[in-house]
């Protein structure tokens, strides 16, 4: 207990100084990053489950989410954010996530903020770009559109390595759907999950162990009713036994119409409070 504890006591002071980054730093200009930047290449091809979400119309979720951590002051950092592409990558039953924001970010006054004497290792990578290294996170403001985060166990990804995808992306395989999302600047939530097993057990609490492939589930504001959102998800299986069984599942627990396509289930439309939106990708980050 009192080492979680001090990780979100950790978490929380990096957040923090985050955010004095945020919202009082000059607006010194950076060099100019190299290509097109892709944020979820920067995240990886192999995550357990990529999360984007655009900021705009989902502040009501996105707040209490950050805030969660960071304090009350993470809204004026919100204020800067256009969109938040996140990837978490479950290792030994622990939890490292890769964070790319994407907005308009000020520029200066890092070495002020991540100082020596507070924990933080000023580093550059061969491309000059610095980062500062913690003991549970890694933050790099690369230019004035990008903000990036690096949060895990010792073993988490170097941040030395994700800023070289800046300029050589490590692109995931998605599905239309999801990628179309990412590029539309649509205001939907869209999550894809490639380890089915990890997504099931966050939201319902216990690891089935079922065979499951990918899933994905997409969200928009409900816009004739205040305070809600409606959903779509939908489920691969390996096998057929596998799809009946979580169809009787979400049935009898969802009370909902589930379509089954061959080995896929289909919830389709269907509504969602807030607060169980904002439960839910608390429980997938796992801090």
């Amino acid at each position: 207990m009192n080492g979680r504890l001090e990780l979100k006591r950790i978490i929380r002071n990096t957040l923090a100084a985050l955010i004095v980054i945020l919202v009082f730093a000059s607006c010194k200009t950076a060099p100019p990053l190299p290509g097109i930047v892709r944020p979820f290449g920067m995240i990886g091809d192999d995550a357990d489950m990529y999360i984007y979400m655009p900021i705009e119309k989902n502040k009501k979720i996105a707040e209490p989410i950050l805030t969660s951590v960071g304090g009350e002051s993470m809204k004026q950092a919100l204020s800067r954010t256009t969109a938040v592409y996140s990837g978490v990558f479950v290792k030994d039953r622990l939890t490292e996530i890769r964070i790319c924001a994407t907005g308009k970010y000020p520029y200066g006054m890092t070495d002020s903020i991540f100082k020596k004497k507070n924990g933080w290792a000023p580093k550059k990578t061969k491309e000059k770009y610095k980062y500062y290294k913690s003991s549970y996170v890694d933050i790099s403001i690369p230019s004035p559109q990008i903000a990036c985060l690096v949060m895990g166990p010792d073993n988490r990804q170097n941040m030395e390595v994700f800023l070289g995808k800046l300029s050589k992306p490590e692109e995931a395989m998605f599905s239309e759907r999801f990628g179309t999302l990412v590029n539309s600047g649509s205001q939907d939530i869209g999550i894809f999950v490639t380890n089915g097993d990890f997504f099931l057990g966050q939201i319902i609490g216990v690891q089935l162990g079922l065979p499951v492939g990918v899933i994905e589930m997409y969200l928009k504001k409900n816009p004739e009713v205040e305070n809600e959102y409606l959903y779509d998800l939908s489920i691969e299986t390996k096998n057929v036994m596998t799809a009946s069984l979580l169809k009787l599942f979400f049935k009898k627990q969802l009370k909902a119409d589930v379509r089954l396509e061959e080995n896929k289930l289909i919830i389709e439309n269907r509504s969602v409070t807030e607060s169980r939106i904002i439960e839910i990708i608390k429980s997938l980050y796992n801090y």
